[in-house]
């Protein structure tokens, strides 16, 4: 259905993309340049088309604008990418209502002289047009999605009504070719008369209005799907399959009506979910799971309590918070099969006891590798050991507990906390086979993580903690590190001060 430009009409949405996409009003080639061009136009045209279609859209759109043989090229390129940045209109600056109607017109000028064979991958992002009208993602959609089309991205403003052509995913058009799909805030009312589908291995689903009985029948209908996440979908209830899943990755999180999973997924490996389900059923035994609430705090409380009961067989769990309220409490359930344990707090509130996260050390015999990460949104702990640094303090300890196969222990945003600093303490003390240990006192230090003047900022009261950390470890933990642990405190770089 796309239609066809000339060359001059086709020149010039060349030239309109690249002087988005640079800056530039010239068409700026040298003559060396030129002449590789006119060595590419020598090969047969299918092997030119492939070097062509390595090229990032930007390159590929100044390409046409200077060279008959990349113009015709162009006009089925493989993937389009549309958003702010491919068409440069982060460089532009314009206000805002200039800034949607030239997005508008550029990606619609492109898509209009775009033949639309041969793509492979479309991408709409437009967070920047939030009173978009329907017409255009519908016209855009038919040019774009058609056989042999791979992967689809639709991303629209929440202020967008829109429904998704699910007519687009039958297999005459994209049903039979396409692999992934990606919808944000947009209606998505596939039916059964789409039949099945035998490509599609990804799908994402973000803020989609979608029933719960479509969603069920639309993924048992998608026999290679593999990949399925779900995000803040608020019409879905409960998610069940009638038929077996073959999916191997789910992610559902955010969903806050949604209360209940039943499925058939038996080859299941990574579940990532929240804190509001009630009812699980996978069929499986997960073996990966990671657990995000940062909806409602007291996270590691539900954790402690509900991830036992649905998986009791874990060997991963990662878990990440958005502040604790209540102490993490004893249970007699068990994590028996459990080796790695990674818990994130993003501690809004103050005086949580760290020292009750070792209801989980205690319920893992098998646990080998314990992360532990807070990101505090305070500069200095109120129940810190300033005071008591040139004193002893009186630490607590639970009698009887040995994490006898704990060997690698990382603490990263350690404070000066009573409670942290017993944590630490009662864990060195009891962790036998204990080989590496680093208690980190920065919230994030570029250098430590790879990505250099990159530091989580600050401020001087917290570097101040910082130090002050360094000195109550010293003081209070390291004389009982076994001697055959490598055992480090790490205090700030000197960029974790610097805005």
């Amino acid at each position: 259905m796309g239609i066809h430009a000339g060359t001059s009409g086709t020149r010039e949405l060349c030239t309109d993309t690249l002087r988005c996409a640079s800056g530039s009003q010239e068409d700026d080639i040298s003559r060396g340049e030129m002449d590789i061009v006119q060595e590419l136009a020598k090969l047969p045209q299918d092997i030119f088309d492939n070097i062509y279609s390595l090229l990032p859209m930007q390159d590929a759109a100044r390409a046409a604008c200077v060279s008959h043989h990349f113009l015709c090229s162009w006009k089925h390129f493989p993937r389009l990418v549309f958003n702010s940045s491919t068409l440069g209109l982060d460089k532009l600056k314009l206000p805002l209502d200039e800034e949607v109607n030239h997005f508008t017109k550029i990606v619609d000028h492109i898509l209009m002289n775009h033949s639309g064979v041969g793509v492979k991958k479309l991408v709409l992002q437009l967070f920047l047009c939030p009173s978009i009208d329907a017409s255009y993602l519908d016209k855009w959609l038919q040019i774009a999605v058609k056989p042999g089309i791979e992967n689809i991205v639709l991303e629209i403003s929440s202020e967008t009504a829109y429904n998704f052509p699910c007519s687009l995913l039958s297999n005459k058009i994209a049903g039979a070719t396409i692999q992934s799909l990606v919808l944000s805030s947009c209606a998505f009312h596939p039916t059964a008369a789409l039949g099945w589908n035998k490509s599609l291995t990804a799908l994402s689903l973000y803020m989609v209005r979608i029933t719960e009985e479509e969603l069920g029948q639309f993924v048992s209908n998608c026999l290679s799907l593999v990949k399925l996440s779900l995000s803040y979908c608020n019409d879905v209830v409960s998610f069940r399959a009638p038929c077996p899943l073959q999916l191997e990755h789910l992610h559902v999180t955010f969903c806050e009506k949604l209360h209940v999973i039943e499925i058939s997924a038996p080859k299941l490996l990574y579940f990532v979910f929240g804190e509001n389900l009630i009812r699980i059923s996978l069929g499986v035994e997960v073996k990966h799971v990671r657990m995000v609430g940062y909806q409602q705090p007291n996270l590691l409380f539900h954790a402690r309590t509900m991830v036992p009961i649905f998986m009791p067989n874990v060997e991963r769990l990662s878990l990440e918070s958005v502040g604790e309220k209540i102490k993490t409490p004893l249970m007699p359930s068990k994590f028996i099969h459990l080796k790695y344990l990674d818990i994130y707090i993003m501690e809004s509130f103050s005086g949580y006891d760290y020292f009750s996260l070792i209801s989980f050390l205690g319920a893992s015999p098998s646990l080998e590798t314990f992360i532990f990460r807070v990101r505090r949104c305070y500069a200095v702990c109120h129940d810190s050991t300033f005071g008591d640094l040139q004193s002893e303090m009186h630490l607590r300890q639970v009698p009887e507990c040995r994490y006898d196969n704990l060997k690698n222990v990382t603490i990263t945003g350690a404070s000066a906390a009573k409670t942290m600093i017993e944590l630490a303490s009662h864990i060195v003390q009891n962790a036998s086979a204990l080989s590496s240990m680093v208690m980190d006192t920065a919230r994030g230090c570029g250098r430590r993580t790879g990505k250099t003047n990159r530091c989580s900022y600050m401020s001087k009261e917290a570097l101040m903690e910082a130090n002050k950390t360094v000195e109550a470890v010293e003081r209070f933990i390291r004389r009982n590190v076994p001697s055959s642990a490598n055992f480090k405190v790490l205090p700030p770089c000197r960029m974790c001060g610097v805005i």
